[in-house]
C-alpha cells in the first residue's frame, strides 16, 4: 500500500479485521519459517469520523487519476519521438535498397525497432488512458444517486443485523432454573447476550456503521435540493409508466420497494411497453409474466394519460406518412 507504505489488505482500511484472510496468511507465514503474531484490535475507533475518511479516499482517486493520466501522456511523448526516429531513417531510405551489407541490415533493425518501440508505447498510451477512464468512471458511479441508494439501503441491513447480535440469540443453554420459552433435558432455549469480546467488536461496527450511514444520507438529502429526485411508492399508481433501460414499461402493481412491469426482455427496443402489449407478444401464457424494478433503479415517471397523447401522436404521424406514400 503506497499511501502507508506497508503490506496490507486491499480495501481494509477503516474496516473490521478480515479475520480469515489474516489467518491465512499467518499459518502462509509459518508454514515459511517464521514467527508470527497475530494482533487484533476491533473495539478501537478510527481517529477519524467517515466524513474524512471519505474525503482522503477521493484524495487518493484524484491521485490515481492523475497519475494514469501522466502516465498516458509520457507514453505518447515517447511513442512520438520513436516514431519520429523512424520516419527520418524510413524517408532516406531509397525505394527497392537491398539489404546487402552488415551497416545496411543494422540500420534497417534500427528503423524497425524504432517503429516497433513506437506501437508499443501507443500500447501503453491505451492502457493507462483506459485505466484513467475506468478510476474517473468508478468515481462517477460510487457518487450517483442510484448507487448511494442501494449502499445504504445494504447498510441499514447490516446495521439490523448488528443490533440483532447485541440484543443477542436464542440458542439452548444449561438449564440454570432461570426463565425460558422451553426446557427439555436439563437445557432451556431463552436468549443469550453475546460474549463481551463479540460484544465490544460488533458496538464498534455500529458506531461506524452509523457513521457511514448519516453521511450517505446527507448526501441523499443535498441531492434532492438540488432537484434530483428519489422515487418511491407514493410517486406511483396502476397504470402509471416507469422508465428503465430507456423503455417505458407499463406498471401493474406498486410494491413498498418496486414496481411490477411486465416481463422486461419482451420491451425490449419498443420505447414504450404495456400489458396488452405483452399479452399479444405472448399470446400462449395464461398470465402475463413479470419483472420488478426497484424505486433505486428507477429512470422516470409518467402518466397513463401522457404515454397515450405520445402513442397518438406516433400513430397519427405514421398514418400520415403511409398515405404520402
Amino acid at each position: 500500500m503506497r499511501s502507508i507504505g506497508r503490506i496490507g489488505l486491499q480495501r481494509s482500511r477503516f474496516k473490521a479485521a478480515k479475520r480469515y484472510e489474516i489467518e491465512q496468511a499467518a499459518r502462509a507465514l509459518r508454514a515459511a519459517g517464521h514467527d508470527v503474531q497475530v494482533d487484533i484490535d476491533d473495539t478501537t475507533l478510527p481517529a477519524t469520523g467517515f466524513a474524512e475518511q471519505e474525503a482522503e479516499r477521493v484524495q487518493r482517486a484524484d491521485q490515481r487519476t492523475d497519475r494514469y493520466g501522466d502516465y498516458a501522456g509520457k507514453a505518447a511523448a515517447r511513442s512520438e519521438a520513436a516514431y519520429e526516429r523512424y520516419r527520418q531513417s524510413a524517408d532516406s531510405w531509397p525505394l527497392g535498397q537491398p539489404l546487402i551489407s552488415d551497416s545496411a541490415r543494422a540500420a534497417h533493425r534500427r528503423m524497425m525497432a524504432a517503429h516497433d518501440a513506437s506501437m508499443a508505447e501507443q500500447d501503453k498510451v491505451r492502457y493507462w488512458a483506459g485505466r484513467r477512464r475506468a478510476a474517473q468512471a468508478h468515481q462517477r458511479h460510487r457518487e450517483a444517486l442510484p448507487t448511494v441508494l442501494r449502499r445504504i439501503e445494504r447498510l441499514e441491513q447490516q446495521r439490523r443485523r448488528l443490533v440483532r447480535l447485541l440484543e443477542g440469540e436464542y440458542r439452548w443453554v444449561h438449564d440454570d432454573g432461570g426463565p425460558a420459552l422451553m426446557r427439555r433435558g436439563g437445557e432451556i432455549y431463552r436468549k443469550v447476550a453475546p460474549a463481551p469480546a463479540d460484544a465490544g467488536r460488533w458496538t464498534a461496527d455500529l458506531i461506524q456503521l452509523d457513521g457511514e450511514l448519516g453521511y450517505w444520507r446527507d448526501v441523499v438529502t443535498d441531492r434532492q435540493k438540488a432537484g434530483q429526485k428519489v422515487w418511491g411508492k407514493d410517486d406511483f399508481s396502476v397504470g402509471d409508466f416507469v422508465k428503465r433501460h430507456g423503455t417505458w414499461f407499463e406498471v401493474m402493481r406498486v410494491n413498498s420497494k418496486s414496481v411490477t412491469v411486465p416481463w422486461m426482455i419482451g420491451g425490449v427496443t419498443r420505447g414504450i411497453y404495456t400489458v396488452a402489449d405483452a399479452r399479444r407478444q405472448f399470446p400462449q401464457d395464461k398470465k402475463v409474466s413479470t419483472d420488478t424494478i426497484p424505486y433505486n433503479k428507477v429512470e422516470g415517471r409518467a402518466s397513463a394519460q401522457e404515454v397515450r397523447e405520445v402513442l397518438t401522436r406516433a400513430n397519427s404521424e405514421k398514418r400520415h406518412f403511409d398515405s404520402g406514400n
